[in-house]
């Protein structure tokens, strides 16, 4: 009895310790004061997509998720599944009856073995693995998705930044046609009606000045939700902030090979159909039985003598062979490989939308900017000459330069739709396509291959 009890409290200590570890104020806290240190340390440089990627890998909110949900599935992955416990049962058995003058008390122990026969514990740490990995791979979708994010999001910034800068000169040459106006009413060849509208445009300008750089805010604010960096520090753009975009659209069957190769949500599904295969494998396995004995120690009542027993068992399976989770996995793995097959549709789709989107509003951009902006400066260049030859007003040469001022404006507008569907068209293929200037690394730029970043030792 002894002996049992000195046992069984060796194993019990054996146990890992409850380690409490609240959530306290000091730990929001702490996050504003990590927040503050990385804004001093990056000052007032300028942001690269690089650095932003760099940021994101290393402190954005959702890819940290994703590498704390891998964690949690890599340590359970970590640790081998364990044979089942042994039992053990002890007590005393009492005699009864005429002939029974010694031993009317005596002790007996049992102990139980079961030893499985189907390898199912193997096949549980196949499925721990696998899950493990479905993790990682979903990290790593995360992240890369995130990363086309981000590229989109770097880019709404940039060309915030450079309409902000073109409703600066809008708003600068609303002034000086103001200016002008003014002057015009003095030489007696303008109204003040004439006046009062380059007033109200100018001060339409000036609201519409403020707008641009709300947009700014949003863009950056935007930027900062991603990287977890005060979005004050991310305003700063190196000059060539956009990308440079390609002549053609790339071939349908060529995306296709890349959406193969490289669409995060495809491999994602990839990694979740092996864990069902896994599942499924792991279930046939638990329809044979495990192999159960148990030795048996005791002195017979009544007598003066010891008893040991030994017996083997095993369950037969005449009515429960885990026909239900078998029939569970299999449709399991037919539900993931109809996930695969839809969501391959839905990518298509995506794919054949953007397409069309970037030749439509690419014939639009080039027409805006090889067509209308020449014609409008044009104008202004005729307005000008056409006042020297007397043929033409001030009036009316004013209102030549506040529409080149509007077309500036709308080709502006249409870069940003052809910047914008590249970058749809990059979400819908799920890996980049364009070249950003400032962070050039030859090709169309590589996606993140895994979250590990050599130089911190952090991340997978």
């Amino acid at each position: 009895m002894a002996a049992v009890i000195g046992l069984w409290l060796t194993l019990v200590l054996g146990c890992t310790p409850y380690s409490p570890d609240p959530l306290l104020d000091s730990d929001f806290h702490a996050v504003a004061s990590e927040r503050e240190k990385v804004d001093a340390e990056h000052g007032s440089a300028e942001l690269s997509l690089t650095k932003a990627a760099e940021w994101l890998r290393r402190r954005g909110p959702r890819v940290r998720e994703a590498l704390a949900r891998y964690r949690t599935a890599l340590a359970r992955a970590g640790v081998r599944s364990a044979w089942p416990n042994p039992g053990i049962s002890l007590g005393p058995q009492f005699g009864f009856g005429p002939n029974v003058d010694i031993n009317k008390v005596a002790p007996f122990v049992n102990l139980g073995v079961t030893i499985p026969l189907s390898g199912r514990l193997a096949k549980q740490d196949d499925v721990n693995a696998a899950v493990a990995e479905a993790a990682r791979v979903d990290a790593l979708a995360t992240f890369r998705e995130l990363y086309l994010e981000l590229r989109a999001r770097y880019l709404r910034l940039a060309i915030a930044r450079e309409r902000e800068v073109v409703r600066a000169g809008v708003l600068k040459g609303a002034a000086a046609s103001m200016a002008a106006a003014d002057d015009l009413v003095v030489a007696g060849t303008a109204t003040a009606l004439d006046v009062s509208l380059f007033q109200l445009e100018h001060a339409r300008e000036r609201s519409r000045m403020l707008g641009a750089k709300l947009a700014t805010s949003n863009a950056a604010a935007d930027l900062s939700d991603l990287v977890a960096v005060s979005a004050a520090r991310l305003g700063v753009l190196p000059e060539a902030a956009l990308p440079s975009l390609p002549e053609k659209v790339p071939p349908a069957q060529g995306l296709r090979d890349l959406i193969v190769r490289e669409h995060p949500r495809l491999f994602r599904i990839r990694a979740e159909y092996e864990v069902a295969e896994r599942q499924l494998h792991l279930e046939v396995t638990k329809q044979y039985p495990d192999l159960s004995f148990g030795p048996s120690f005791g002195v017979e009542t009544g007598e003066r003598k010891a008893m040991f027993g030994l017996a083997f068992g095993v369950e037969l399976p005449l009515f429960d062979r885990n026909q239900q989770a078998v029939a569970e996995a299999i449709k399991r793995r037919e539900e993931v490989r109809t996930k695969y097959e839809s969501e391959a549709n839905r990518i298509l789709t995506a794919v054949e939308r953007a397409r069309a989107t970037v030749a439509l509003v690419s014939a639009q951009s080039q027409i805006i900017r090889e067509q209308v902006l020449p014609a409008a400066r044009a104008n202004v260049e005729i307005a000008r000459k056409s006042l020297t030859a007397g043929s033409a007003t001030a009036i009316q040469l004013l209102d030549a330069e506040r529409s080149l001022r509007q077309v500036q404006l709308e080709a502006v507008a249409a870069r940003l739709a052809e910047q914008l569907a590249w970058s749809d068209l990059e979400k819908a293929v799920g890996h980049p396509l364009v070249e950003f200037q400032a962070d050039s690394r030859g090709g169309a730029g590589a996606p993140p291959r895994d979250l590990t970043d050599k130089r911190q030792g952090d991340g997978l």
